[in-house]
């Protein structure tokens, strides 16, 4: 955030100034109050606990003032909502840019945006672009205007990760963030139990695609439901990516393989292609490696320029991390989250793996949440996956989790937590085992993961 003396954010975000005095600079914001820092100013919001009962802290830490819904000991710019304060502001420092606002990327879907928005980053920043980029899951309506207001002067492009767990969610987030180039990675059931059905989910994403200027550029899979890239508007520019030569795709990946320096495949671009090599690990990453690359190509890069950034690929932890363990037991760890679409990927990518290398697999599965009335059938349709392809041992982990076991005909074990689900596989594993991970975060998985790293680690 570029410096703003404090009455002028005051006027921005409607507040009424109390104890505070003008002439202060704000240079940042913070929404906790132990990250707190000089010249920066505290957002006290209201959730499972007020945040102005922890003003002081923030103000002692160094804080310009609070931002709260009512006066505060210290000084305070008073608001009737201070997450709408936030985003008032934060669309404020867009509109106000100079010499000219950077180009906001908003990026949706049901699946592979976090992998899809560090590959963006990753091409825009190999090329030479200034970018500020979602951080972790700083996606929804808090982590948009933080991401937005974190910004510095030199950025050239805003990289934003859009998800939603509503319809009416995506448009609100474009209004804080309005996007010049929307990208639309899948629609797939995740949310259902807000959402509805899949026809609400893609209308869901579909705000992106609604929110764009008629000059903008949309980037999207090809088939996905015409209400999810708002079909019919006369955009500037649309481009289809997908795996295979189809009708309708602009962006395709062929030669897809895998070995020891990650994924590998050629990527073409109508009569042009260039080969691929990227230090990320699963086969179906393919797609949002394609829709990165999607996002560039609207951004007026070249195809060379995004083969050379997807070389540079960091991802986001717990997302198809890989990790050789004792024994010479491989651990795939991607616990990140979990969605149907997204579970039965990971489990053939592993299954796949473990068959080309000669080794057992186990899935270790946590369960899925957020899939309202459908929850038990889709949980069961992944066990009978994971039957089919041929896994040797299922270890389910929490209570949804029970409904794996319901569809797999082959061995399963029912862990109530991370605990005795680390004790199990302590006690089952064998030297040469492949191992996948996954399951909602709420599960807690990623405990598990680490608490396999740490007890098998190689000596």
């Amino acid at each position: 955030m570029r410096g703003t003396p404090l009455e002028e954010v005051a006027r921005v975000i409607e507040a009424r100034m109390v104890g505070a005095r003008a002439g202060r600079t704000v240079r940042g914001v913070c929404i906790d109050s132990r990250r707190a820092g000089p010249d920066e100013l505290f957002f006290a919001l209201r959730g499972r606990v007020d945040g102005a009962e922890y003003a002081g802290d923030a103000l002692a830490r160094g804080a310009v003032a609070v931002v709260a819904g009512r006066p505060v000991e210290g000084p305070t710019l008073v608001v009737g909502d201070p997450l709408d304060a936030l985003q008032r502001l934060a669309r404020w420092s867009i509109e106000t840019w100079e010499p000219e606002p950077p180009v906001v990327v908003g990026i949706t879907g049901s699946v592979g945006k976090t992998t899809t928005k560090d590959a963006l980053a990753a091409i825009l920043r190999t090329a030479g672009r200034h970018v500020t980029a979602t951080g972790g899951n700083y996606n929804n309506e808090i982590g948009l205007p933080l991401t937005v207001l974190s910004a510095n002067e030199s950025s050239e492009v805003m990289v934003l990760e859009m998800g939603a767990t509503h319809e009416g969610d995506i448009a609100h987030l474009c209004r804080i963030a309005p996007p010049q180039v929307g990208v639309l990675t899948a629609i797939a059931p995740v949310h259902l139990d807000t959402f509805g059905s899949i026809e609400g989910i893609a209308r869901g994403k579909g705000e992106l695609a609604r929110s764009l200027p008629d000059d903008g550029v949309m980037v999207a899979p090809v088939g996905v439901p015409p209400a999810a890239i708002a079909e019919g508007r006369n955009l500037r520019r649309r481009i289809t990516f997908g795996r295979g030569r189809q009708e309708g795709v602009d962006l395709w990946a062929s030669e897809v393989r895998e070995g020891p320096e990650g994924l590998g495949f050629r990527m073409h671009l109508g009569r042009r292609s260039v080969p691929v090599q990227s230090p990320v690990f699963g086969t179906h990453l393919v797609e949002p490696l394609l829709a990165a690359s999607g996002g560039a190509l609207a951004l007026g890069l070249s195809l060379e320029e995004c083969a050379a950034g997807l070389s540079r690929v960091k991802r986001t932890g717990l997302r198809g991390e890989v990790y050789r363990l004792r024994g010479d037991i491989v651990l795939y760890d991607d616990t990140y989250n979990a969605s149907p679409a997204a579970m039965q990927a990971v489990l053939r990518y592993a299954r796949a793996q473990a068959g080309e290398q000669g080794r057992r697999c186990v899935a270790v599965l946590g369960g899925m949440y957020e899939l309202g009335l459908w929850a038990r059938e889709y949980h069961r349709e992944i066990g009978r996956l994971a039957d089919e392809l041929g896994f040797d041992l299922l270890v389910c982990v929490g209570d949804e989790a029970r409904w794996y076991a319901e569809g797999f005909s082959g061995e399963a074990i029912l862990c109530g937590d991370v605990e005795e689900a680390h004790r199990v596989l302590e006690d089952r594993l064998e030297d040469g085992d492949y191992v996948v991970v996954k399951g909602s975060r709420g599960v807690g998985l990623d405990a598990l993961t680490r608490r396999l790293r740490e007890s098998l680690a190689v000596v």
